[in-house]
Formats: C-alpha cells, structure tokens, sequence
C-alpha cells in the first residue's frame, strides 16, 4: 500500500528521545498508511539498532557523518513515497488524533505548500515555532544580551510574532523545521533542504523558496505537539559564540542566509 505520509526523523545521540517518540506513534495507532524514516547522524549510540529491533515497522538509515539538520532530513526525504512529508524531531511528543487533523486539514488545502502544527512547552504553554523572515541582526540579538535591550527586544518580538494568536489558523513566513508537514509535489518542485546550511535556517530557507514557487506556508493549530526543546546555541555575550560551535552554526548559517537572500524582497509581498 502506498503510504499516505512519510515521517523522517533526525539522530544526533538521542536514543531516550527516539525510543520515547516511536512508541508515542505506535500508540497513537495511526488510520492512515505511512512509513517512517530514522536518520542516525553518526552517533554511535545504538540508534540504527535499536529501531531496527524495537520498531520494525521503521526504517533506519546510518549515516557515515553528521550531515546536520537539513541534509540529514534529505536522506530519508529522498527515500520519501508518501503524499506528505512530515518532519519530526526526537524530543516531540506525539498523542492520538493528532496528526490526523494534519492530515486531514492538508487535504483540504491543496495551495498550503508547506504547514505547522501547534508545537507546546511541556507545561502546555505555547512555544515559538512559526516566524517572520529574519532581519540582518536576529541571530545577534537572539543569543546575546543584545537582545535585552529596547530595539533588541523589539526586533525579537516582531520576529518571534508576539503579536500573533496562536489559536487561530493563518499564513507565516516560515514555520519550525522540527514539526513540519511538507507536500512532496511541492518538494519536488523547489528542492529538499539547502545542505550547505549545517544547522538553523534551513527551515526558513525552505519556506522561503516555497512562497517564491507560489505556495503558501501555514500554521495551522488544530494540531497539537510538545517539544521538549533545550536552546543549546544561547550565549551571553559575542564572544562565547567562539566557544559554543552550536552558536558558531547558527551565526555561521545566518550569514549564508543573509548572502544567499541579499537583496531579494519578501516574497511574500511580491
């Protein structure tokens, strides 16, 4: 049977996660036919194994590297058959009916190229995961005390869409990679993710090439995650981002972000 859904999920030493996140999908005892993708970044803790004992149902694929975030999503999108790509990470937690609203919403909306679900802190406040395109400084601000001050904070806000009501269902720049539902027509229209981007921003980049292809990019509440999210790139001043290589990656993708873009309008409004 032809899956309806393809999942792909990325590994980088987080086998407490894997094991906690697949045996949430198979309780959440899913009606419609999926596969589902275990991408290993090199870990060496066991992962590919485990899945491949634990979960036969998923397919690990073992990476000879760490790829990072995007091109490691490409290789299990790449073996991807199903109508729907849908992104998620290992530190989610998954409860029943829940990706059925997905779905079932999607296919109600054959323009939204790419969506987002209602992704939740663990104490069931809501957490950031739909954006405005970036401006030049965010990844400053964001990981620095830069970000404390008046047009720091202002700049966060606008970015973080503070002023948004995350009830309702609209059409963002762009939404979190880590829960993201993709319609593989439109993949293979724009492309996978861009893999020079080794972690951050490849989600924004992604949604940005699918507004140019004229799509639309949604968040769409009906659905509900929890994402045990730890922010590991925050530092308190510029210069602790020479230490922290995962602050080094993200500043390191902004500026090849920001070159890739220059000049380009939102295309959004065009």
């Amino acid at each position: 049977m032809t899956p309806k859904v393809s999942f792909v999920t990325v590994n980088y030493k987080t086998p407490h996660f894997i094991r906690h996140l697949l045996s949430g999908i198979e309780e959440a005892k899913l009606s419609f036919p999926y596969e589902y993708f275990v991408v290993d970044n090199a870990s060496q803790d066991g992962t590919p194994e485990l899945v491949a004992e634990r979960f036969p149902w998923a397919t690990p694929i073992a990476s000879e590297k760490n790829l990072g975030f995007g091109a490691g999503n490409n290789l299990g999108i790449e073996k991807a058959k199903g109508e729907y790509v849908i992104l998620l990470n290992p530190d989610l937690t998954i409860f029943p009916g829940e990706l059925e609203a997905w779905i079932e919403w999607m296919d109600k909306r054959p323009d939204v190229g790419v969506s987002g679900p209602r992704v939740l802190n663990p104490d069931g406040s809501d957490q950031h995961s739909s954006y405005r395109f970036p401006g030049l400084f965010i990844p400053m601000y964001r990981r620095t005390f830069l970000g404390h001050l008046p047009w720091g904070k202002k700049a966060i806000a606008s970015y973080l869409m503070h002023d948004m009501d995350r009830g309702s269902e609209q059409d963002v720049d762009w939404v979190l990679g880590a829960a993201m539902c993709i319609r593989r027509s439109v993949l293979e229209k724009v492309g996978s993710f861009d893999d020079r981007f080794f972690m951050y921003f490849e989600d924004a980049d992604l949604c940005r090439r699918v507004w140019e292809a004229g799509h639309r990019v949604t968040y769409m509440p009906k659905a509900r995650l929890v994402h045990y999210h730890k922010r590991e790139s925050q530092t308190r001043y510029p210069w602790q981002a020479l230490s922290n290589p995962v602050a080094r990656a993200h500043i390191k993708s902004g500026l090849r972000y920001f070159l890739k873009y220059r000049a380009k309008p939102n295309p959004r409004a065009t």
